[in-house]
């Protein structure tokens, strides 16, 4: 009979930590949501550039300040691509991200940033906006679109088809249209986001260089 009691009160202990783990009352909207659901906004471009500036940098005069955007910028390794005086606009290539080994280079400043572009193709783009406030100063923003390499998933079912793994054939373009119903690229890039840290450290640069 003792025995009977034990097991009796370890079988109800049991129940009730099961019942206590559980989830009774409302959930979480995002819990309840598959991985895939997302904001296909979030995947372009402009939707990260018109996010709000995280620092800005303040000047007395506009040549200055724009001379040193440029050369904080060519100083982590980017290369000019568009400028735009009269706006005040200064575009850079997008430029593949550091990887673990390469030391010498400054695109990427956290660690789980140079483990993300470790890991897969990760490229950067750097814009500049330079605008003038109301009390006849300038000011510049740097922001830092962070975007990531895709390509289409290759079917291999057998060992002879080995070659075909950095290679795109008909057949998978033609099964992306079966499947979402309209031709994709073979590969592209999409945004994952701003690197904050990157767009401190530029404007840490131009600080130095207009003191200088």
């Amino acid at each position: 009979m003792m025995q009977l009691n034990r097991s009796h009160q370890f079988i109800t202990v049991l129940l009730a930590l099961a019942v206590a783990g559980c989830i009774t009352g409302r959930q979480h909207p995002a819990a309840t949501q598959p991985a895939t659901a997302v904001d296909t906004r979030t995947a372009q471009p402009l939707y990260w550039f018109d996010q709000p500036a995280v620092v800005h940098v303040t000047a007395k005069h506009f040549d200055p300040l724009w001379n040193a955007c440029r050369r904080a910028t060519e100083g982590d390794g980017f290369i000019i691509d568009r400028t735009d005086y009269r706006d005040g606009l200064l575009w850079t290539m997008p430029l593949v991200s550091k990887q673990f080994f390469e030391l010498w280079r400054n695109d990427v400043v956290d660690v789980h940033d140079l483990n993300q572009s470790s890991l897969g193709t990760v490229r950067r783009t750097v814009r500049w906006q330079i605008r003038r406030n109301n009390d006849a100063t300038f000011f510049a923003e740097p922001k830092v679109l962070v975007e990531r390499f895709s390509e289409i998933e290759r079917r291999i079912t057998a060992v002879a088809q080995y070659r075909d793994i950095f290679s795109v054939r008909l057949i998978d373009v033609d099964r992306e249209v079966e499947q979402q119903g309209a031709a994709i690229p073979a590969a592209w890039w999409y945004s994952i986001g701003r690197d904050h840290e990157l767009e401190k450290q530029l404007a840490r640069a131009v600080e130095q260089s207009l003191r200088h």
